[in-house]
């Protein structure tokens, strides 16, 4: 992996992504079931992924690094939930709300943590060896694909 932004950097990346889903998706009077194409996410399909990755991939990871010594972390294949758990049938507002509590929940757990807890690693399946730092400098990353799509999807 590269080096990942400075925890300041990427705490507020984390807070500001979910602020902007806040600010961008209740605002609105929004088709949360509308997919541009049939092979694309609606805004629902996308917040119910993000709702479980956030609670079920990297609060996960997080736990597992911070009370394990390296401990293995195996991929997660979350696309294939969007059918698998039925998202076209959930709730997208309701997801929404579910993930802002966990994205909260995570911030507060990143936030209490000093220096030396971010340079705890472990081993991911795709990456290999990975620091905590590198995880939420990931987690970043798909905060902004998303939201790319996110922006497509309102456009549309």
């Amino acid at each position: 992996m590269q080096f990942p932004a400075p925890r300041a950097e990427l705490l507020m990346a984390l807070a500001t992504f979910a602020q902007t889903l806040q600010d961008t998706l209740t605002q609105l009077d929004l088709d949360w079931r509308q997919r541009p194409l049939p092979d694309e996410w609606s805004l629902t399909e996308v917040l119910c992924h993000l709702r479980d990755v956030e609670r079920e991939v990297h609060h996960i990871r997080f736990r597992a690094i911070l009370t394990q010594d390296v401990p293995f972390m195996p991929g997660a294949v979350t696309d294939e939930w969007v059918q698998l758990r039925n998202y076209a049938a959930q709730d997208g507002p309701e997801a929404l709300n579910s993930f802002l509590i966990a994205r909260q929940k995570n911030i507060l757990l990143l936030t209490e943590l000093e220096e030396e807890a971010w340079q705890r690693y472990g081993r991911h399946a795709f990456f290999g060896p990975t620091t905590l730092h590198e995880l939420v400098d990931f987690m970043t990353k798909h905060d902004a694909a998303h939201l790319e799509q996110i922006q497509k999807l309102m456009a549309a």
